[in-house]
């Protein structure tokens, strides 16, 4: 009798201690006791690949427009994740690394794990492993943010590993079995060219050309996104990182066909890429009647950060202008002129009043056009920045309609200024970059 009285003590001691640490048979012994610093909750982790990086949107005349990476008809195979894992760090340490694999990849998942109440810092990565990141128990979170990595994003063909992902997110945990929510961010952008042959004869697409693309190469990225003040995510590139111009081939050597009239589309992914000089991505397509040259991007355009998903409509034109330059007085001064496809670039080494007559030329035969109609000119960017006297410029360009020629007066400060010039064709509105430099 007295053996069994014993007996029972023990059991309700031990149920005792069980309901002050709040543990059930059902539950994870490890689980329950924490790190020493407080009780462990369970959270439900809701994983999501990130439909977008940025929520703003532009409205430009070149009619760049963001898309979403779910977009049924937009997704393609190795766009979600194939398999993701979680760090949890609270109290400066890693407090837990939850994973799973997939046998077929997602846009969404669920995962458990433990946090304490208060802040924790979720490192959150889709299409990578603990393993290739070294990132273990003892990692830091100061050794996971200095990480860079190797993003192998230009490329028209996704690897079978697909798009790496990362992200880092902060939040704070008030109760058990709360539910977080997550996403991972596309460490590469998708580009999308809707071609629309406007040239009055059928040619054939051979090739694109993307300026200032960052390089395929070892540590050319941070592992993590960065945002700007109003969380946009912004490029994230190693400081060393290189750059150059992406080529991709359409349609092998031959190219593809596109009929007069008729429409291509055709898709690629790049590294997040910052542009150079000029300070916006130059698109070149190159063709079976020679190469046309499109400006994808104003100002705020000169960026591509990763999980961007740009869809960019290409109007082949048989269209081109030139500039000739006049002088009428002695304080008259003329620049010295460089073509990039339909980018003009002017440079003068002195200042005073210019005279740049401008001419529409049709391509395909060199003949000079007269029936058109000039619908404006545009400052994109200029530095010195500022109007006439702190820009480059006295007097800044206009265009007289009369004589079909942009007057100005260029100052004796050094800078640039980028301008985007309209001309109106057979109805149809084509914009042309005029750079002026003054040395």
């Amino acid at each position: 009798m007295t053996h069994a009285k014993n007996i029972f003590t023990y059991m309700l001691a031990l149920f005792s201690t069980l309901a002050i640490v709040g543990c059930s048979f059902e539950e994870d012994h490890a689980d329950c006791q924490g790190n020493g610093e407080g009780e462990k909750m369970q959270v439900e982790l809701r994983l999501t690949a990130s439909a977008n990086s940025l929520t703003r949107s532009y409205s430009t005349s070149d009619g760049v427009t963001r898309a979403s990476w779910v977009d049924t008809n937009a997704a393609r195979e190795g766009e979600m994740m194939h398999n993701c894992f979680v760090v949890i760090v609270q109290n400066g340490k890693i407090q837990s690394i939850v994973q799973r694999d997939f046998t077929e990849e997602v846009e969404q998942t669920s995962l458990k794990a433990k946090a304490e109440l208060g802040n924790a810092t979720f490192y959150s990565f889709a299409n990578i492993t603990p393993a290739e990141l070294g990132i273990t128990m003892t990692t830091t979170p100061t050794e996971i943010e200095s990480k860079y990595y190797k993003v192998e994003g230009n490329t028209a063909q996704l690897s079978a590993k697909g798009i790496p992902m990362s992200n880092k997110q902060t939040v704070n945990i008030t109760s058990k079995k709360q539910q977080v929510d997550l996403e991972v961010i596309r460490m590469m952008a998708k580009v999308e060219l809707n071609f629309t042959n406007d040239t009055g004869y059928d040619l054939s697409i051979k090739s694109v050309k993307l300026t200032d693309i960052t390089d395929n190469a070892a540590d050319n990225v941070s592992l993590l996104p960065m945002k700007d003040a109003s969380g946009n995510v912004v490029p994230n590139i190693n400081a060393a990182a290189t750059y150059k111009d992406y080529t991709v081939s359409i349609g092998g050597t031959s190219g593809t066909q596109v009929k007069n009239g008729g429409t291509l589309q055709t898709t690629f992914y790049v590294n997040e890429s910052v542009a150079r000089n000029p300070k916006y991505f130059v698109l070149s397509i190159n063709t079976d009647k020679g190469t046309v040259t499109n400006r994808i991007a104003m100002t705020e355009w000169s960026k591509i950060a990763r999980n961007d998903y740009l869809v960019i409509p290409v109007k082949l034109v048989d269209y081109r202008i030139e500039l000739e330059p006049q002088v009428f007085t002695a304080i008259g001064v003329i620049p010295e002129l460089n073509y990039d496809g339909d980018r003009i670039t002017a440079t003068f080494k002195s200042y005073g009043e210019f005279h740049l007559k401008l001419h529409v030329i049709k391509r395909s035969d060199n003949t000079e056009l007269n029936n058109w109609t000039f619908k404006g000119i545009t400052t994109l960017e200029a530095d010195p920045a500022g109007g006439e006297g702190t820009s480059i410029y006295d007097e800044a360009p206009y265009f007289d309609n009369r004589t079909k020629t942009f007057e100005g007066y260029i100052s004796p400060r050094k800078g640039y200024a980028i301008h985007e010039i309209n001309v109106e064709i057979n109805g149809v509105t084509i914009p042309y970059r005029l750079q002026i430099n003054k040395e």
